[in-house]
């Protein structure tokens, strides 16, 4: 019995030394699948208060004029959307003022309208945002004071559309979330209400920013860090890949490991099957990676593709549903 839970405890041991895990940076693909050669973009913030009816943030001191949080989260949003084209690899933009003419009375696009502007401004499409939702709790800060709460939860979705004038593309109805927990004071006194009150001004502001980063962000891949195990020893396909995938060389790794495919041994081809996929999602090609770890999974009985297949569906999912 002795010798038989040593050797449980070396096999377990050798199998955890043929993979590892480590943390990496992956292609996330373009929700909005625009063409390649789109390159710039007016922002249109066409958010107001019909369009995105919210409670108020506050009453403005010492006046009757209130703020409703949407409206001030919209214009912050475009200095959002700013940057995200700012830190593409390829796109700029620019703010444009608002343009609610570019539908006639019966919501439809005004095509000429669209082309003129981009036309006088050199662009090739336009980024519109929309609608914007928001979401705080009844009461806001003073419940949450009264109630003993140290923060408030404040949710943001903002609509998106995408217009390029090259072929009358559009892209309509996507939406971009976002949430913050907003620090209270704790006091309902007249200057912690009052410094609550400024204080979620500026987290609708900073909502309002993010919300625009990602609705620009959109447009174009982007790279996310996340663990993942993969192989490392079997064959010496899978030891020459594994400097390649460590340092995120994923097409010369994928080079690699398809010489390995030929592999008659379903445990060994199962884990070069597993590397692909890994490879592929690093490229940014989720349907692909799916596609390698099923084939490891089902061919070739591999366990650790199974957990990875979730993973990656889950994955493709969410991208969807970000799409909207």
């Amino acid at each position: 019995m002795k010798y038989y839970i040593l050797f449980l405890l070396v096999g377990g041991l050798f199998l955890q030394g043929c993979k590892t895990s480590f943390r990496i940076s992956v292609k996330e693909p373009a929700v909005v699948k625009i063409p390649e050669n789109a390159t710039r973009f007016g922002v249109i913030n066409n958010v107001d208060s019909e369009n995105s009816p919210e409670k108020k943030i506050a009453g403005v001191i010492m006046g009757t004029e209130q703020i409703n949080g949407n409206v001030e989260a919209a214009k912050r949003a475009v200095d959002g959307a700013l940057r995200a084209l700012e830190n593409s690899s390829n796109l700029k933009g620019q703010s444009l003022p608002e343009l609610s003419e570019i539908r006639d009375v019966n919501g439809v696009i005004e095509w000429e309208k669209l082309k003129e502007i981009a036309k006088e401004k050199e662009l090739d499409g336009f980024i519109e945002l929309t609608q914007m939702e928001s979401v705080a709790p009844v009461g806001g800060s003073v419940l949450a004071n009264a109630s003993g709460q140290n923060n408030m939860r404040l949710e943001g979705t903002m609509f998106v559309n995408y217009y390029l004038v090259d072929g009358e593309q559009k892209y309509e109805r996507y939406k971009v979330y976002h949430v913050y927990n907003i620090p209270t004071s704790g006091t309902n006194s007249v200057v912690g209400i009052l410094n609550d009150v400024r204080r979620k001004r500026e987290y609708y502001e900073a909502l309002g920013f993010q919300l625009g980063y990602k609705s620009a962000a959109l447009i174009y891949p982007n790279w996310v860090w996340v663990h993942r195990k993969y192989y490392t020893k079997g064959n010496s396909v899978l030891k020459r890949a594994k400097p390649m995938i460590q340092k995120g060389n994923w097409d010369i790794a994928e080079e690699q490991l398809t010489m390995g495919l030929s592999e008659r041994s379903d445990r060994i081809r199962g884990r070069v099957l597993y590397n692909l996929a890994l490879v592929k999602e690093g490229q940014g090609q989720i349907d692909e990676a799916i596609k390698y770890a099923k084939e490891a999974s089902l061919e070739c009985g591999n366990k650790l593709a199974n957990d990875y297949l979730v993973i990656l569906r889950e994955r493709k999912w969410q991208m969807e549903q970000l799409g909207g």
